[in-house]
């Protein structure tokens, strides 16, 4: 900082304002959360704010400029209120018992022995897991209670394609290696046909 101007801002653009952070990155829209759920966005904001208020309070604590501090006041106490604001919409869609999101996903069809299980990497003779409200108790939908078991493997060892002619690999790797890799049954309904632009038209239509 020169003179309490940062230099690249003034080589730059004449101290001119630009869209960019305080670190002179563009804004490209990458911090921009909406996935089309209003939950799982509220849930973004909520995070958002909370890291927001916590730079605000460092930045208070950093300056001895009155002016600077009664913003910064302002700033929190807007963080405050933000942070009630998202939250009192998760309320009205309700709440904890409206999780997982998205709850218009039928749990049916997830692997539910692993909805609410705590899978602990600890190897044998290794310390125990610590124990917490994430592994024991009622889960917080109230719909289950946590547990905690050891993470294991739950198939065979993969069993990996050769690469296939047309990608040039060296030939000992196309023809030394497994060839085709056999097709895994699943209980999942079957995957329609087409390409990711053809299910996305059949969803919409």
């Amino acid at each position: 900082m020169i003179g309490g101007m940062l230099e690249k801002h003034y080589l730059s653009s004449g101290t001119n304002a630009m869209p960019v952070d305080s670190d002179g990155i563009p804004f490209d829209m990458s911090h921009i959360y909406a996935s089309g759920n209003l939950a799982a966005d509220m849930y973004a904001n909520v995070a958002a704010e909370s890291t927001g208020r916590v730079l605000a309070t460092r930045l208070y604590e950093m300056t001895d400029d009155p002016g600077m501090k009664d913003m910064l006041s302002f700033l929190i106490a807007r963080d405050t209120m933000h942070q009630q604001q998202w939250l009192a919409v998760i309320e009205e869609l309700g709440g904890p018992e409206q999780l997982p999101i998205p709850n218009s996903f039928p749990q049916a069809q997830e692997k539910s022995e692993f909805a609410y299980s705590f899978l602990t990497t600890t190897i044998d003779g290794g310390p125990p897991a610590p124990a917490g409200r994430w592994s024991e108790g009622p889960s917080i939908d109230g719909r289950e209670t946590f547990r905690m078991e050891p993470a294991r493997p739950l198939g065979d060892e993969p069993q990996l394609s050769s690469p296939p002619p047309q990608s040039y690999a060296q030939a000992e790797q196309i023809a030394g290696g497994p060839g085709q890799s056999p097709q895994v049954g699943s209980s999942q309904p079957s995957q329609r046909g087409g390409g990711i632009a053809a299910k996305v038209k059949d969803a919409v239509s």
